[in-house]
């Protein structure tokens, strides 16, 4: 039942009563209305009043406030978990999250009662995903099964905040009972040192900006992301180190953004070598030039890598600007983050230890550095069969 009470500036306050809490004391949720223009004849404000309180309820019931645990759907939790991750899930994941949710997730269990979601609910989701469910890149097969994993995350986040708030009595997303496809670790793909050093020749006769790019990349092995969120004060030219404090993500139709690093291990200070050091001093100088050839054009926001205006770049545009690059040079295509596996393939190959290239990495765990090992054991048959074309040479 809600009340209605009018204020002396011409809005209403509407009040609507939720029960009782766990002390038996009333509950009520109050909102202001605001009619859509003055002097509304009686029948058009009762209409435009009974609309808000309709839209109201429904939001409180949304919710869950005046709802008991045992009556609450799938769907209607899903609003709520939305709510309460925004803020905890960095906003590309929030996005990829809110699309499995809407466009999978709520088609599938939307009606059922949150209650009577069980384990085996969970693992004919997984059974779909692996055999049913179409790609959405448009090519022939079913998912991979590492993307049947990070779907399934989903669903499994969402009902251990069910559990949580305890609107249901077991972690039916934790459970270790779940049946997974294989996943089968694909070798990582590196440049060899011949084609490391063909890339950085091409590189002395590209722009400041692309050969800064690949060298930074190279060098320091960041993530796309942390290479546009590079500022100039994260150089220590004297010390010859830079600082990984930040990263830039882009969500569709919105332009690109700061946020925190990928983790607290992702925040790091790696040392850098002089040939790095003395191509982003010879960068800055042309970037100098550039500013103040568009004078109060320019942002000065201080990153290294920016759109033509020193606004912060879009972090897609060192992707395409280094298959461009590869294209222009006739150099094998690897994507940008090929660059990162070859930067540490290189220090594990030359004998830098595990722990090291984990921490430049910015890894979390060091069994994910680990990964690196079975592209070191390729380089490593190459070398052997080097000394069989040696001798069969000298035959």
């Amino acid at each position: 039942m809600a009340s209605i009470t009018q204020k002396p500036n011409g809005t209403y306050l509407i009040r609507i009563s939720c029960g009782t809490d766990a002390a038996g004391k009333p509950v009520s949720k109050s909102k202001i209305f605001k009619p859509s223009r003055p002097n509304l004849t009686y029948q058009k404000l009762n209409r435009e009043i009974d609309a808000f309180i309709k839209a109201f309820e429904e939001e409180i019931s949304l919710y869950g406030i005046d709802r008991k645990p045992d009556k609450i759907r799938f769907a209607e939790f899903c609003k709520t978990y939305l709510d309460v991750k925004k803020n905890s899930l960095s906003p590309n994941t929030f996005q990829f999250y809110e699309r499995i949710i809407t466009d999978t997730l709520v088609p599938m269990f939307g009606t059922l009662w949150l209650k009577d979601i069980r384990t085996y609910h969970v693992q004919q989701f997984i059974q779909y995903l692996t055999n049913d469910r179409p790609r959405g890149d448009g090519k022939d097969g079913t998912l991979s099964a590492a993307t049947v994993k990070r779907y399934t995350t989903v669903l499994r986040s969402v009902l251990t905040l069910a559990y949580n708030m305890e609107y249901i009595e077991e972690d039916i997303g934790s459970v270790k009972r779940l049946i997974f496809p294989k996943i089968v670790t694909k070798e990582i793909d590196v440049y060899t040192i011949d084609e490391v050093n063909e890339m950085l020749s091409a590189a002395k006769t590209e722009p400041l900006h692309i050969r800064a790019l690949i060298e930074v990349a190279l060098f320091t092995g960041l993530r796309r992301a942390e290479i546009v969120g590079l500022k100039w004060n994260d150089i220590d030219f004297d010390e010859r180190c830079l600082s990984v404090r930040r990263s830039i993500y882009k969500l569709k139709s919105t332009k690109a953004n700061e946020k925190d690093t990928k983790s607290d291990y992702s925040k790091r200070i790696i040392a850098i070598p002089e040939r790095l050091c003395e191509t982003l001093k010879e960068y800055r100088i042309h970037q100098d030039r550039h500013a103040s050839f568009l004078g109060s054009a320019w942002k000065n926001l201080g990153y290294i890598f920016t759109e033509e205006y020193g606004h912060v770049m879009n972090p897609h545009t060192p992707t395409k600007q280094f298959s461009n690059f590869l294209k222009r040079h006739g150099i094998r295509h690897l994507k940008l983050h090929g660059l990162r596996h070859t930067s540490a393939t290189m220090l594990l190959a030359s004998g830098c230890d595990i722990k090291t290239v984990s921490v430049r990495l910015g890894h979390a765990d060091i069994e994910t550095t680990n990964i690196y090992v079975h592209a070191l054991e390729s380089t490593d048959r190459r070398a052997a069969d080097t000394f069989d074309k040696i001798c069969s040479n000298k035959q």
